[in-house]
């Protein structure tokens, strides 16, 4: 058996994990547009918003864990998030500074810590959120 086929890491039904892929790239450009307008200054900033992709992220990757299985389905789910706060702070940094302030070699990337430290973060949740979904999946069998 290869990894390719493995029920664990990619789900028992190719064709759901798709779909469970599908939203979260739509998890991913829509947390992108939030993330985006929510740096201009010209926007209220509303922080209570900055949850709602991550809910329904994880939401995905709970249910995604319960029906088709799909370690890495579940995890890529969250860290999409991830890479949606990268690209919009980048997009904002090259509108407002310009192309240069990315590309110098003699600058680095202001809070790269930062954003290889939500990555494993969100990592970490979309793993959470398999063992949850997964486990009571089990759990449910088992008792009936």
């Amino acid at each position: 058996m290869s990894v390719k086929d493995s029920s664990m890491l990619f789900g028992r039904d190719l064709h759901r994990s798709r779909q469970f892929l599908s939203l979260a790239a739509a998890v991913c450009f829509g947390s992108l547009a939030l993330y985006g307008v929510a740096s201009i200054d010209a926007v209220p900033f509303l922080w209570q918003l900055m949850y709602v992709p991550v809910l329904i992220a994880v939401g995905g990757a709970v249910v995604n864990a319960y029906l088709n299985d799909g370690l890495l389905v579940s995890a890529l789910s969250t860290t999409g998030i991830a890479l949606a706060v990268a690209l919009a702070h980048v997009i904002t940094t090259v509108i407002t500074q310009g192309l240069s302030a990315i590309l110098s070699p003699f600058t680095e990337f202001p809070g790269g810590g930062f954003y290889l430290t939500l990555t494993v973060v969100l990592f970490g949740v979309g793993v959470g959120a398999f063992v949850i979904g997964a486990g009571t999946r089990r759990i449910i069998t088992s008792l009936g």
